[in-house]
């Protein structure tokens, strides 16, 4: 993760019609996210690192199962027709070698996407602002009856006696 212009830069991996983030795991189809398990998940993210290249069981087994004597057999089967399952129509990406293990055969793309990053220092400075708002409109209610009070009351309560307002809300402009 890179700082950039004040963007967090995260790498996200592009491929057929979905972009899958390693950091999280997370698969997307477009817009749509689409459900994949932590197991399965774990298994796209190392075929789509070694793209073009046999990836066998015994790598898979020790990268997902490491320490740990488990039939895995059937748990990468079970995690592979998952991904199938999520990849939808790019299932075709994920090809079986026979009595070796798994290709990913797309093209790989990776792609970096920009996350505004919002500081405390702004952060902070709305929180006052909003404050400052809420203590004048309050102050404005409380003490409608004085002349600055009668002004909030008038333009904060009652918009559309407020020209300020009708010019900046659509609903109260012909009014």
């Amino acid at each position: 993760m890179v700082l950039y212009n004040g963007a967090m830069v995260g790498p996200l991996i592009a491929f057929g019609a979905h972009v899958f983030d390693p950091k999280t795991c997370g698969l997307r189809r477009g817009r749509e996210r689409c459900d994949l398990q932590s197991q399965p998940a774990q298994l796209l993210a190392l075929l789509l690192e070694h793209a073009g290249e046999v990836v066998t069981r015994e790598q898979i087994r020790s990268t997902l199962w490491p320490d740990t004597s488990v039939a895995y057999d059937q748990n990468i089967n079970f995690a592979i027709r998952r991904i199938r399952v999520a990849l939808d129509l790019d299932a075709n990406l994920v090809q079986t070698v026979p009595r070796r293990g798994y290709r990913f055969i797309g093209e790989v793309t990776r792609v970096e996407i920009a996350h505004p990053v919002i500081s405390r220092r702004t952060m902070a400075a709305a929180a006052a602002l909003l404050g400052a708002m809420a203590a004048g409109f309050g102050a404005g209610i409380i003490i409608r009856d004085a002349p600055a009070g009668q002004f909030v009351y008038d333009h904060l309560v009652h918009p559309d006696r407020c020209p300020y307002v009708r010019m900046l809300l659509p609903i109260h402009r012909n009014s």
